[in-house]
């Protein structure tokens, strides 16, 4: 981040006050995905009880829920301090929810210069949040802010935006995420390894086992039965933190040895991988109060432009996911609630690639280049420079009906 600062002309960098830093750092307690491993292999550390304790006693407080608003709020306000000196001098603010700040700031910044428009982006639903439920008045007020005060609204995906889609009539749009092809430039430049094996990737975290990829071990696990395929000539290499879970998921279908885990790597590393790769494994879901779920990985999938199996587990079908790769051609989609139909495409396609990498044929891949770049960051920033245009051409019409 503060590498891509050197980019922007002017920005302001808005320090935590002692008391917010004093409750993120309380908060990491809940947040420390290693927390539970130390525990095990330490279980005397006193530092660690004391994590537990302490936990335990915020948790009884509902600590987690209501500092969300206090930290909000308590950044807004710091940072609306230095833009009321300049708000006036911009025509458009844009801010992105998460965190919850944006929105507050965005209000602030709307009370002091009216006349800016403000576009209302959303990279997260706000409605899908899971603290909404548990503090639904701080959230109803954030949503009640955007019907009255944003001019416009923008979102990764239809689900973002469809709750204020009614107040926002011919002022909406999806956006999605994208990918940027600077994070490529030094890994083009080195000689891609040849893999001996066919070889899967999934790097990321498996979300306690809500990212499943069960059903690809299975499809393996069949082949292999039916001798169509060979279980010394292929491996699924998996990034993160989540390694033990990825194997509770082969193990059922006797594949613990054909996973290889090389731990939590730098993006760099990440990258080089999925370049290597054969597959890129991709898993999400899609389910009733849970849907729009496109993920980050997706996207940097497609800039690495190879065939992508993804499992989308939930209850409901035709995911936003299995959409958009159908749209690309880059791939297949087994989705749980159309596992019927999915299944049988989904073993094929395995059998299909395995064999031709076995005859040391190109794999099966003809995406739609055209559409894969339009998620490229470049073609991304001029939608919303298209929004800005629209709006200065509204105005440049106000000032001549004015005239007139």
């Amino acid at each position: 981040m503060q590498n891509e600062l050197q980019y922007i002309d002017e920005h302001i960098i808005v320090k935590e006050s002692i008391i917010s830093r004093f409750i993120s750092y309380l908060q990491s307690f809940n947040n420390d995905k290693n927390t539970s491993q130390k525990n095990e292999s330490n279980k005397k550390n006193k530092l660690n009880i004391l994590k537990k304790i302490m936990k335990f006693f915020l948790y009884s407080l509902n600590f987690y829920n209501k500092t969300l608003f206090f930290l909000s709020k308590s950044y807004a306000n710091r940072a609306a301090k230095y833009l009321k000196l300049v708000s006036n001098k911009y025509d458009v603010i844009l801010s992105s929810h998460g965190p919850f700040s944006s929105i507050l700031l965005a209000n602030k910044i709307k009370k002091i210069n009216t006349k800016i428009f403000w576009i209302a982006d959303f990279r997260d639903a706000l409605i899908n949040d899971t603290a909404f439920k548990n503090n639904s008045t701080f959230y109803r007020k954030l949503y009640n802010i955007i019907i009255n005060k944003a001019d416009y609204i923008s979102g990764i995906s239809q689900a973002c935006i469809d709750e204020y889609s009614p107040y926002f009539q011919g002022r909406n749009i999806v956006i999605h995420n994208g990918y940027d092809y600077d994070d490529l430039l030094t890994l083009m430049t080195t000689k891609q390894e040849k893999q001996k094996k066919f070889t899967m990737v999934y790097p990321g975290g498996l979300y306690s086992g809500e990212r499943d990829l069960s059903i690809v071990f299975k499809a393996i696990g069949e082949l292999i039965t039916e001798k169509l395929l060979s279980k010394d000539r292929i491996e699924v290499y998996y990034m993160g933190n989540d390694f033990s879970i990825l194997k509770q998921q082969a193990e059922t279908y006797n594949l613990m040895d054909i996973c290889i885990s090389f731990g939590k790597v730098n993006r760099e590393k990440s990258l080089q991988f999925q370049l290597n790769s054969h597959i890129l494994l991709l898993a999400s879901w899609n389910s009733i109060g849970n849907t729009g779920v496109i993920t980050g990985k997706f996207l940097e999938y497609m800039m690495i432009n190879k065939p992508i199996i993804c499992t989308v587990t939930g209850n409901l079908p035709n995911s936003q996911l299995k959409t958009m790769i159908k749209t690309a051609n880059n791939g297949i989609v087994w989705e749980e609630a159309n596992n019927e139909i999915d299944y049988p495409v989904l073993k094929q396609y395995i059998l299909d690639q395995y064999n031709r990498f076995i005859n040391d044929q190109e794999l099966l891949f003809n995406p739609d280049l055209n559409h894969i770049e339009s998620f490229n960051y470049k073609n991304i920033t001029m939608e919303f420079i298209s929004i800005i245009n629209i709006i200065n051409n509204s105005k440049m019409e106000t000032v001549y009906d004015n005239c007139s």
